[in-house]
């Protein structure tokens, strides 16, 4: 344990028990000195009244020197006692607290401390149980949750290529009207889509599928390109969307442009979603030659105090979310953040609810994939 010496258990029990030992032996010598020792002067010779006083002081030195031998032994005795039972429950909460429920303490004693054993124990069990049946309702729904989307891909192309020779007029002349429908159709159907994409790459996250390819890419061009493509999106909600970047145009960053373009285009896509007409959305992209830093700002709903701890939690959404947009699984901030730290970047936002939200993306230029931290593997055992 990483105690300071002076709050040791051992300290503290050595003090004790010579603080019990000394006081006796104090209160003795002033009984001594002020009862006996005029006495002794009076009966006896100068000499031997001394003698005898060396004597006895030599008897409470001796005396003293005897009880912090005794107060030593008892301490370290009391505190093998009780510091080891404790050592071995924090090494064992610090792998429950890491992780890694397979801990079990072989309890022998009969006393306190192994009462609190058996209970932490117990408590042990329970949690790993608990553990057992989330990871395996876990497990099933993104089963579930992966077939289903896998299901839904081929008819949601099916319809995507309708809608696209519609309004390309493959399948004959359309009216203005019959157009802004089928423009509104094709809208949806993206939105179904985007929505596949997303259960399929969280149930890939959950399952460690989710793979990631690096190269080098021009990361300004990159932004540039994925504001452009939202900008039909803007256009349709009638956002104002805008880029701003870093004078040079050429910054080379190690990443996964295909797993990079889902992250930064999510937080774009929302930004203009939860924004209304009227409103702004602007990208700025920086480099301070460690990070690549794009920040996307917007002048939309926000987001609550109360919401903004679970924001990037699984099929989480805000309640005012929910009541702008009816549409979403809430996985996209979600996806966004595992994909930013495999990169061994860091997200983080700042929001006034009806003021707007700023997403704020940190990218180091050497970036590599980036391995998860299990807690300590196998089962625990020791004993009290």
């Amino acid at each position: 344990m990483n105690l300071k010496i002076r709050h040791s258990l051992f300290f503290r029990f050595f003090f004790t028990l010579l603080a019990l030992g000394i006081f006796p032996m104090a209160i003795a010598s002033l009984f001594f000195a002020a009862t006996y020792q005029s006495r002794i002067r009076a009966v006896l010779a100068p000499s031997d009244a001394s003698a005898l006083i060396e004597t006895i002081s030599i008897q409470f030195v001796l005396i003293f020197l005897f009880v912090c031998i005794i107060a030593t032994f008892a301490a370290i005795m009391v505190t093998r006692h009780i510091a080891r039972p404790l050592s071995v429950l924090t090494e064992a909460v610090k792998r429950i607290g890491a992780g890694n429920f397979k801990v079990h303490i072989s309890v022998s004693r009969k006393d306190e401390v192994g009462v609190l054993g058996i209970f932490f124990n117990e408590m042990a069990e329970h949690i790993q149980e608990a553990k057992d049946r989330q990871e395996e309702i876990s497990k099933l729904k993104s089963e579930f949750i992966s077939i289903a989307a896998h299901q839904l891909r081929t008819p949601l192309s099916i319809q995507k290529w309708v809608y696209q020779g519609i309004v390309d007029g493959d399948f004959g002349k359309v009216t203005k009207n019959q157009r802004e429908a089928v423009e509104k159709g094709t809208i949806a159907n993206e939105s179904m889509i985007r929505l596949v994409h997303n259960l399929l790459d969280a149930a890939r996250i959950e399952e460690g599928k989710f793979g990631y390819k690096f190269e080098e890419m021009n990361i300004v061009a990159f932004i540039k390109k994925i504001v452009d493509e939202k900008m039909i999106l803007a256009k349709v909600k009638n956002i104002i969307l805008t880029l701003s970047k870093a004078s040079d145009d050429l910054v080379i960053l190690n990443a996964d442009p295909d797993r990079l373009s889902i992250a930064i285009g999510n937080i774009i896509e929302n930004a203009i979603r939860y924004t209304a007409a009227g409103g702004t959305v602007s990208v700025r992209f920086e480099s301070d030659g460690t990070f690549a830093i794009i920040k996307i700002s917007d002048t939309g709903i926000g987001i609550s105090k109360e919401d903004q701890p679970r924001m990037f939690t699984r099929f989480y959404r805000g309640s005012n979310v929910m009541h702008m947009e009816t549409e979403g699984t809430g996985l996209g901030l979600f996806i966004t953040k595992n994909i930013i730290t495999a990169h061994g970047g860091d997200i983080s936002f700042h929001s006034e609810e009806g003021r707007g939200t700023t997403f704020l993306i940190r990218i180091p230029r050497a970036s590599s994939p980036k391995s998860p931290v299990n807690p300590p593997a196998g089962p625990f055992v020791a004993a009290l």
